[in-house]
Order: C-alpha cells, then structure tokens, then sequence
C-alpha cells in the first residue's frame, strides 16, 4: 500500500467500525461463537457518547483492567455498571475480537434543577432533571446555573421519574415563549404543587404568579395579556406584583413591597 493510500485506508476503516456497531450489538452472540477463538487479552477500550464523563472514568465504572481475557468479559455486567452511574442513560457494550471492548454510553441531558424548598432537605449534591423527568444526583456541570429551577420535592426519589417533573418542565417550556420574557428580568423558579394546598403551581421571578393545579395553558395564555397591559404595568411603579389566576376567568393582582 502506497503511502498516499494508507491515511484513506484508515479513515474509511474507522468510518465502516462506526457505522457498523449498531448493527453488530445484535450479532454478537453468533461473531462470538465464530470467533471465540480469535478472543486474546484485551487491550483497548473505545468509548462514544461521552461528553460530561471523561474516559478514565467511564473505564474505571466497568472495573475491567487491561491484560483481562476478552472471551471472560461479560458484556450484560458492564452495562449494567455502567447504567448506575448517573449521567448515564444507557450503555451497550461488544466484544471486538481480537483485543477490543467497544462501549457505547448515552449521557443524560439535564433540563432543569430540583432545589428544595426547605434548606435542611438539602442532600449531598445537586439534583437534576432529565427531559422524561428522572430526578438524579450528580455534580453540577458548568452551565448548571443557567438552568430553570424547580422548587420543591423534598419527598421525591432520587434515580426515578416523576410525573409532577415532567409537568413542569412543560410548564417551564410554556414559560419560555418570548410572550413572557418580562418574567424572565430574574431567575424564574417553578414552584412545585404542594399536597392539600390551594396555590398549586406558583411562579417566582420579577413578578409572583398563583395558577392553580389545572388548565395551566389557558391561565399561562391569561398572565400573558397581563404583562402586556401598559396600564398594569405603569400602576405598579416599580412594586413588585401578585397575580393570583387560581379563580375562573378573572385574575387578583396585588401589589407587593419594592423590588
């Protein structure tokens, strides 16, 4: 091979071992029994997907060292190490004859923080939330503090989904809409609903916001037309303002202290 071939041969090498996990994981039973043979020691490990998880760490999780037999490996305990950290949504893992151990991680994407509600709840790191609403502690990563808040949740698992998260990040999604970018002058705290407590769902940003447990679009739709209102907005004169949207078609405003 020409030294003008070699740097193509390579690229397109790796480009076809890409493109071809997906469709290997399910075959590796049967490249198994084919090559059980070929299996020698392992002595490289691949790793994609990780973008928050270095790879020393996710190589430390598996507790696989290198010199290990690859045919020894059992792929089904790797993964399930591996699916207890928790930036990790899921894992796959495949035995690559003749001294590879190729790892496939989905990170997960945190779309909001749980911050308690009271102080002393506070547990040993950060509680996050995924887009299917899983609740889970880990390190905060660098943008962290951009992230919307919600309030609450003391009694929620950790490393489970909950259906009241999952409410409000569409909450939050709803609240993003440039139509109510004037709650946004401030950090915007979701708060969650509270057991056997008529404010439901409240809001805290530069303005405090009642809406209640239900139809939650509609009074979301009904705190816009008010922020709009030159009027309101003129008669607060730099007070802070409670809107309480909790009554069928009609809202309470009440003047706080200064901001």
């Amino acid at each position: 091979m020409t030294g003008r071939m070699r740097p193509r041969f390579s690229l397109l090498f790796a480009l076809a071992l890409v493109s071809g996990i997906a469709l290997a994981k399910p075959l590796e039973k049967q490249i198994a029994q084919l090559t059980s043979n070929n299996f020698g020691l392992l002595e490289s490990m691949a790793i994609q997907g990780n973008s928050r998880l270095s790879f020393g760490e996710i190589a430390a999780i598996t507790r696989i060292q290198r010199g290990t037999p690859l045919a020894t490996i059992d792929t089904s305990v790797i993964a399930t190490r591996l699916a207890r950290e928790a930036w990790i949504r899921e894992a796959d893992v495949l035995r690559l004859p003749p001294s590879t151990l190729l790892i496939r991680v989905e990170e997960r994407k945190p779309k909001a923080i749980l911050v308690p509600q009271n102080s002393s709840s506070r547990e040993q790191g950060t509680r996050l939330v995924d887009a299917n609403g899983h609740l889970f502690i880990a390190v905060a990563a660098s943008n962290s503090e951009s992230l919307p808040r919600l309030v609450g949740g003391e009694a929620l698992a950790s490393e489970q989904q909950h259906e009241v998260l999952r409410k409000g990040l569409a909450l939050i999604e709803h609240l993003q809409a440039p139509k109510l970018a004037d709650l946004w002058d401030h950090d915007l705290a979701v708060y969650l609903p509270i057991q056997n407590e008529t404010e439901g769902w409240a809001l805290r940003g530069s303005m405090d916001v009642l809406l209640g447990q239900k139809d939650l679009e509609s009074r979301i739709d009904r705190l816009s037309q008010l922020i709009r209102n030159e009027k309101i907005i003129g008669a607060l004169d730099g007070q802070r303002m409670l809107i309480d949207l909790r009554f069928a078609n009609q809202a309470v405003l009440r003047r706080g202290g200064k901001t």
